[in-house]
């Protein structure tokens, strides 16, 4: 039978370094046992909230994003991101680390209804606890970097990636029925041709108090970087009125959404 490390493995647990403790490593050993993932690598990422890990998946890579357990590295301004949402109605967070497992499960469910819905993002393949395991961006071992690092100076095709930005944002909130509420250079990695949209935590259900405030940040960051002459306020109303539509969708060979026949940038 095969044998899991675990928290007595002490080479092995470092690693991934002290920020993962004992309580995390056990949700860690659980995917391994769900076969989410089968050996950890190594870290190749660190956030304010989150550490990313580099997994194999069989043949191929994972992304372990582990959500650290430790109170002062999980800020309480994330409340109204679930608070707010009516997913989380009737939800009451006893303690910080509930607040921390709870943040991690509606991280994997925002990313898989925004999978489901056909957004360019890492494919969701578990989770448990503090730890979500989805698909790895990148070459080789590397990860892909983020937009904001790579700059719009150094895009191979500014354009494409702007539009792609533009259709992945419309899919989100009409198809996934989510708005990202962080969306920036600094969440949106660049694999050299595509934009792949991540860390969905933040992201709530329409209908949630803020939807309207929070899809207008969205939208002014990604003009503001693609320095674009499209008025921030003009896109908004878009989205906002292609949203309430309640006839027929399309989508057209280059991916646009095709709404009473035309496209949001028509």
């Amino acid at each position: 039978m095969r044998r899991f490390k675990t928290e007595k493995d002490s080479d092995y647990f470092k690693i991934v370094d002290d920020a993962i403790n004992a309580y995390t490593w056990a949700a860690i050993v659980k995917l391994q046992e769900r076969k989410v993932i089968d050996d950890v690598l190594g870290a190749i990422g660190q956030g304010k909230e989150a550490k990313i890990i580099l997994a194999k998946r069989g043949e191929s890579y994972a992304v372990l994003k582990v959500f650290y357990p430790i109170l002062i590295r999980f800020v309480k301004s994330r409340y109204g991101y679930i608070l707010g949402d009516p997913r989380f109605r009737r939800l009451k967070i006893s303690d910080q680390l509930h607040l921390v497992e709870t943040w991690c499960r509606k991280e994997f469910g925002n990313l898989s209804r925004a999978y489901s819905a056909g957004v360019k993002t890492p494919k969701p393949y578990g989770f448990y606890r503090n730890v979500m395991a989805m698909e790895f961006v990148g070459i080789d071992k590397t990860p892909a970097p983020l937009l904001a690092d790579v700059g719009l100076e150094n895009l191979e095709d500014p354009d494409h990636v702007f539009y792609e930005v533009v259709k992945n944002l419309e899919k989100t909130y009409i198809f996934a029925g989510l708005v990202h509420s962080d969306l920036s250079p600094f969440n949106i990695l660049y694999d050299g041709k595509d934009p792949w949209i991540i860390d969905w935590g933040s992201a709530v259900r329409r209908g949630h108090p803020k939807e309207l405030e929070y899809l207008r940040r969205d939208v002014e960051r990604v003009l503001e970087f693609f320095e674009t002459p499209l008025p921030p306020e003009d896109l908004f109303k878009r989205l906002v009125e292609r949203g309430a539509w309640r006839g027929s969708i399309d989508i057209d060979e280059e991916g646009w959404l095709l709404i009473g026949g035309k496209r949001i940038l028509d």
